[in-house]
């Protein structure tokens, strides 16, 4: 799949990658009523972030984490989500912005995955006033650690598999 670098198709892939991560976070959050882990997600929706973040670049990244999430509490009726998902993905992509230059996709992966799920902790002790939250960590790290492990695999097969130009390779 061959990306012509100007606005047109950047804005195009963008619209793309934000109707598959909103279809993967509606799909992840059905899957995820049926596991017996409170508060867990597969964090399929991740995978659209990591693509974007390597082939358009951290703003279209932020603008389609931010269109996503809102649209995903608007369609689910739950409001509190679009605070729970916007911190955590805002904090996963900068995260994962960094870490993209120095690691390979999947240890990248891996940080986006451990870092989404603590901010998510972060956003919970804050809203319930509650530090006990803190005792959950554990199983959001080892959660954030395998999830993050296989949305780095999945990334890697579909970026090759469409042969994705890298944004390291252009400019944001």
């Amino acid at each position: 799949m061959a990306l012509r670098d100007n606005k047109t198709s950047r804005f195009v892939l963008a619209a793309v990658f934000c109707g598959l991560a909103l279809a993967l976070s509606l799909l992840d959050g059905a899957v995820s009523s049926l596991l017996p882990l409170p508060g867990f997600k597969l964090g399929l929706a991740n995978v659209v972030s990591l693509l974007a973040l390597l082939t358009l670049g951290l703003p279209w990244t932020l603008l389609i984490c931010l269109v996503r999430s809102l649209l995903a509490a608007a369609l689910s009726g739950n409001l509190t989500m679009l605070f729970f998902s916007l911190a955590g993905g805002v904090v996963s992509i900068l995260i994962m912005r960094l870490a993209q230059k120095r690691l390979s996709v999947i240890k990248t992966s891996v940080l986006g995955g451990v870092s989404h799920n603590l901010m998510q902790l972060v956003c919970a002790a804050l809203l319930t006033a509650t530090p006990q939250v803190s005792y959950y960590v554990p199983v959001l790290v080892l959660t954030g650690t395998v999830c993050g492990f296989f949305v780095g695999v999945l990334c890697t097969l579909v970026s090759r598999r469409l042969r994705l130009p890298f944004a390291a390779a252009s400019p944001e």
